[in-house]
């Protein structure tokens, strides 16, 4: 019977199951072995769990996993914990919700939920989510010439960048820069430093960059011009970004909204404080 059902965390030893039980029945264009490592990630010292399950009988029937991370914010260090693919067997659908009770009832964390379906987006509402800011620029990537300037700084190649960076943008980029699926650029005129990291993708068929990261929204606006240079060496014409993560508006720039509803919960954080690198935007290739 259905009402024998558990919940209880995910611990290590039991990720392997997970992965295989959000293979067979969530989304199977992500392998066993994808999302069990989605999870495995080093971007908390010491995670409590890894979500949490619903057993009934031993029998795993349902799960919301969860990526945990410590993140420099404001010269701090602050605990975020990322709920994510919440997946119930229907027999089992009305004893759901105490996975995610689970998750937001845990203590000194600011909570995220990128990439909900509009019901999960709904009663994660009702639990005090927040909606992010969903407007986006589109903007043509342009040579510049600042790249001819005296200290000027455009590197692309994963193997340098970090010798570019220090403090938590060096953590950040250490910290994912074996994620194959996202690339980076960093970027700078003098001691002004700024990180990208992004997605190629296409928009309305032309190569574009999705900027997942920005280090730093003030600097980025001073040298965007030497971003989009990068950007469009390596053939990508178009950059394609939220505006929370940015201050401008550059010339040219295409406005729009995200269509995927993003939420957090947090008594202190602003939408510009809040990351999609340390989340399954970027543990997953989606």
């Amino acid at each position: 019977m259905a009402s024998q059902a558990v919940v209880t965390p995910i611990q290590a030893a039991q990720l392997e199951e997970v992965g295989q039980f959000l293979h067979d029945h969530l989304n199977r264009r992500f392998t066993a072995r994808a999302w069990s490592d989605a999870l495995r990630h080093p971007w908390c010292e010491a995670p409590p769990n890894f979500g949490f399950q619903l057993r009934d009988g031993g029998r795993l029937v349902g799960v919301l996993c969860a990526i945990y991370s410590d993140q420099a914010v404001g010269g701090r260090t602050e605990k975020f914990c990322n709920p994510h693919s919440w997946c119930v067997l229907d027999q089992y659908r009305n004893q759901g919700i105490g996975l995610v009770l689970a998750a937001v009832k845990q203590r000194g964390y600011h909570f995220t939920m990128l990439t909900p379906n509009p019901k999960v987006a709904e009663i994660f509402r009702h639990l005090k989510f927040k909606d992010l800011d969903a407007a986006t620029l589109v903007f043509p990537n342009v040579p510049s010439a600042r790249r001819l300037f005296r200290g000027g700084l455009i590197e692309t190649h994963r193997d340098r960048i970090g010798m570019h960076l220090s403090g938590s943008d060096q953590r950040d980029f250490e910290l994912h820069r074996q994620i194959s699926w996202l690339h980076f650029v960093v970027v700078g005129q003098g001691t002004d430093r700024c990180l990208v990291a992004y997605k190629p993708t296409r928009w309305k068929r032309m190569p574009c960059a999705r900027l997942v990261h920005v280090s730093n929204a003030e600097a980025f606006e001073r040298l965007r011009g030497l971003v989009q240079h990068g950007l469009l060496s390596r053939g990508l014409l178009l950059s394609h970004v939220e505006q929370r993560f940015v201050m401008g508006k550059p010339p040219l720039a295409l406005t729009g909204k995200r269509g995927q509803a993003k939420l957090f919960l947090s008594p202190t954080l602003r939408d510009s404080q809040i990351r999609d690198l340390y989340s399954e935007l970027a543990a997953l290739d989606v």
